[in-house]
């Protein structure tokens, strides 16, 4: 391959059909093991690497400033990333990859990191300012961004793939003991309440039912992420599954899609006048039994995993490579605002998310683990005495100690 690869902007659907055949030879090529011949089923089948899931991932406010690699004619790389605009403005903050570190490049391991580092100068060149990139590398070494502030931030996370075996007693073997229990122990609360798990709801109900479960949820759903749920659900093979309560009313929802013998869970809402039945759990194992008698072998968390089942994912190797252009009044503003973003957490009266989101890079790392994958993963260990090897935890803590220092 070339020192120096072309690149292409792909900023709407039309600029990626234009290269629709050798978008589809890319990913042929990266899905077979070149040793082998075989079909690696974690590339063929990783949905958040389809481009047409990634552009109905996109909207108004979330618009495409991805990049198209090449070695002289051949496509050998394509960087998917997001930039955010606000009322038809571009803000000059992007982010490429989801929350577990996936669907950030298609490319080849060996090209990795020839492709990143062309798709950034890229992106910089184009206007962006702020570069946020979640990724699962296939290399621990660090690549230099001359006049860029660069930032990594590298630990061990819960994966967001679960095998779901053959039967739902074995798959709870799988669980911690701690778990396990809670699973039958509130499953049995709810039954004696009368609350009973539904398979398959109606479109209709089940968007009647999310508007009146969001607006009670401690952690509701913007907008956006509902209508990208609908776009997701129209484009794949929809599920909607829930619980409800004797009066008809459903007090737990949750929505997803299947590819293969994968199901994709998306979002859930609980009624919190209920949080002492763990509706969560309850309805996660309810899902889990109907996806292993109906022959799905995998259950994958999109945007991260769960704390109450995600820490029994085999975990993975996460980066947070955060950039920011140097030099001139962003770089200024970034560095007071992150300051003040301290000081305020210091005195217990943080900031919201989206004032630490406009510091960029240069906010505290602290407050940034609590803003990627890193402080949730440190949780899901702590937690995990129920059947988790501790030695993940301890990866985990090393592994951020050493990218904070």
């Amino acid at each position: 391959m070339s020192s120096d690869l072309r690149v292409t902007p792909l900023k709407t659907g039309n600029s990626f059909a234009a290269i629709w055949p050798e978008l589809g030879e890319l990913r042929a090529r990266c899905a077979v093991n070149k040793g082998t011949g075989a079909v690696l089923s974690a590339v063929e089948n990783d949905v958040v690497l389809d481009t047409l899931h990634f552009l109905a991932a996109t909207s108004v406010e979330r618009r495409s400033c991805s990049v198209a690699c090449w070695d002289r004619n051949r496509l050998v790389g394509v960087l998917f990333a997001t930039e955010h605009w606000v009322r038809g403005l571009r803000t000059g903050y992007a982010i490429g990859g989801d929350f577990s570190g996936r669907g950030l490049a298609l490319c080849e391991a060996k090209d990795e990191r020839a492709v990143i580092e062309a798709a950034v100068r890229c992106i910089f060149a184009d206007g962006v300012h702020s570069l946020h990139l979640r990724m699962v590398p296939r290399s621990l070494e660090h690549s230099q961004f001359p006049r860029l502030a660069t930032k990594y931030l590298d630990a061990v996370i819960p994966g967001d793939h679960m095998n779901l075996g053959c039967s739902y007693d074995d798959f709870l073997i799988t669980l911690g003991k701690h778990t396990r229990r809670n699973v039958r122990y509130y499953t049995r609360k709810t039954i004696e309440a009368g609350i009973v798990f539904e398979p398959s709801l109606s479109e209709d109900e089940f968007r009647r039912e999310r508007a009146r479960l969001n607006e009670k949820t401690l952690f509701p759903a913007d907008a956006a992420h509902l209508e990208r749920d609908d776009r997701f659900l129209i484009l794949h093979d929809d599920r909607r599954m829930g619980l409800r309560a004797p009066d008809g009313r459903m007090v737990a929802l949750l929505c997803g899609f299947t590819r293969g013998s994968r199901f994709h869970l998306l979002t859930q809402w609980n009624d919190p006048a209920l949080e002492k039945l763990s509706l969560s759990v309850v309805l996660r194992g309810y899902t889990v039994e109907h996806l292993i008698e109906q022959k799905f072998e995998q259950l994958q968390f999109m945007g991260g995993t769960s704390l109450s089942f995600g820490r029994f994912c085999a975990p993975e190797q996460y980066r947070s490579l955060l950039l920011d252009r140097r030099y001139g009044v962003t770089e200024v503003s970034k560095r007071i605002l992150a300051a003040l973003c301290l000081k305020r957490a210091q005195s217990g009266k943080p900031f919201s998310f989206g004032i630490e989101t406009l510091c960029g890079g240069f906010l505290d790392d602290s407050r940034l683990a609590k803003r990627t994958a890193l402080n949730p993963a440190s949780v899901a260990f702590i937690r995990s005495g129920d059947g988790t090897d501790s030695s993940h935890a301890e990866s985990s803590r090393s592994l951020t100690e050493q990218a904070h220092s």
